[in-house]
This record gives structure tokens, C-alpha cells and sequence, in this order.
């Protein structure tokens, strides 16, 4: 059976203030939206290879993280597919290891989504705290917005979930 689902995986450290960014902006999409057909929504953490499973049975992935653009904090840039391998050279903390040592474990297992998307903001602050800098807050219906239309453009119907 080939694969056909969809995941979003949030990664991060939600101990290190903007570090989390990707697991709080999963937990929002989870919380905030319905969707049809059903897709995963998992918290990754900082689990590192323990998110192979994910990418072997999911056939298109979207990532949501810190990234380090060298950009001004709240920037938000994405990366697509073998792209992400590539670009994913600035280690900010020891999870950027993991998600670089799962892909390329991935591709040696020839486990790897069809189509993978990296949604990153850059961050502000990587201090030990568990609350987001107010750049990275603001910025976060953004991040959601284009997980959202990325969603859409998978074929997933992407509802906001009643107050």
C-alpha cells in the first residue's frame, strides 16, 4: 500500500523561549483547525530519530521550526524537499542534529515523504524560558497561515474550528 497521508510535525525545545516555535505553532494548528481528510499533527520535540516512523508512513510532511535564516527575528521562510538537507547547516541547538541525522537516515532507508516542507522562523531569543518572544508571538498567525495554504494546496480542506 503506497503512502497517502499527511503530517505536520512541530520540533523544537519549548524550554528555550523562541526554540519552540514549531511545537507551540503545531499545538495551535491542532487546537485552532479542523481538517478534511484527517492529517497528523504531532508534537516532535526534540525526539530526533524516534521521528523516522513518521516520515515512513506519511507521503507528504510539513515541518514547523526555528530556523536560522539570518534574517530579523520573525522572519518566515520555508524549504522544500532535498532543499532542506542541504540548507539545514546552522546547528541552533542540539535538536537541528536530529532532524539532520533523521532526513539523511531517511533517504539511506529510502524512507523519505515525497514532498517535505520545512516552515521555519527565525528566531529572536534561544534563552532558557518556556514563553515566546512578542516578535515570534505576532508572527505566529503568519507561520499558521502558510502551513494553512500549503495544507490546502495538498488537497486537505482546512476549516477554523468554532470560539
Amino acid at each position: 500500500m503506497g503512502k497517502t497521508n499527511i503530517a505536520v510535525i512541530g520540533i523544537g525545545n519549548i524550554l528555550m523561549k523562541d526554540e519552540g516555535v514549531g511545537c507551540h505553532a503545531a499545538n495551535l494548528l491542532l487546537s485552532e483547525y479542523e481538517f478534511e481528510p484527517d492529517i497528523a499533527i504531532i508534537d516532535g520535540g526534540t525526539t530526533g530519530t524516534d521521528l523516522l516512523p513518521y516520515l515512513e508512513e506519511h507521503d507528504r510532511i510539513i515541518i514547523l521550526d526555528a530556523v536560522e535564516f539570518g534574517q530579523e527575528a520573525g522572519f518566515i521562510g520555508s524549504i522544500e524537499n532535498d532543499d532542506i538537507l542541504t540548507r539545514l547547516t546552522t546547528k541552533m541547538s542540539m535538536h537541528h542534529l536530529g532532524i539532520t541525522d533523521v532526513l539523511s537516515t531517511a533517504k539511506l532507508l529510502n524512507i523519505v515523504p515525497s514532498q517535505m516542507f520545512l516552515l521555519g522562523m527565525q528566531p529572536k531569543d534561544l534563552s532558557v524560558g518556556m514563553e515566546l518572544t512578542e516578535e515570534t508571538k505576532k508572527r505566529l498567525p503568519r507561520m499558521l497561515e502558510v502551513a494553512v495554504m500549503k495544507l490546502e494546496e495538498w488537497g486537505v480542506k482546512v476549516k477554523k474550528k468554532p470560539d
